[in-house]
């Protein structure tokens, strides 16, 4: 449960990244937003990845935490490509279902 959840984050930080750029915006967005914007997409995006490879490495220890954290931003990474390709306007809306995913398994998970 904890590699999906770590999916779910890595999705969410790499769609983030996916916002920054500029040849994304066109395709995600309806106009394309500010620079300021697109910063904060970028800093958003790198603060969410580098908080969970480092909370991934401090449980599950340097090799096996980041063996995991790079599968799961591999598969996250092929998520989101494949919907800049093929659906870049539901990016969005892939975010929030992606994060009531992430939602549920954190309270099950806790239960």
């Amino acid at each position: 449960m904890a590699a999906l959840m770590l999916w779910c984050v890595a999705m969410v930080a790499l769609s983030s990244l996916a916002c920054g750029m500029s040849k994304h915006q066109r395709d995600i967005f309806i106009v394309q937003i500010s620079a300021k914007k697109s910063r904060y997409f970028e800093i958003a995006g790198w603060v969410i990845l580098l908080i969970s490879a480092v909370i991934t490495i401090y449980f599950k220890g340097a090799s096996v935490g980041l063996s995991e954290w790079l599968g799961c931003i591999t598969f996250a990474a092929l998520a989101v490509g494949l919907l800049l390709t093929y659906q870049p306007k539901k990016l969005l809306q892939a975010n929030v279902i992606v994060t009531v995913l992430f939602g549920l398994l954190l309270i099950v998970s806790l239960i």
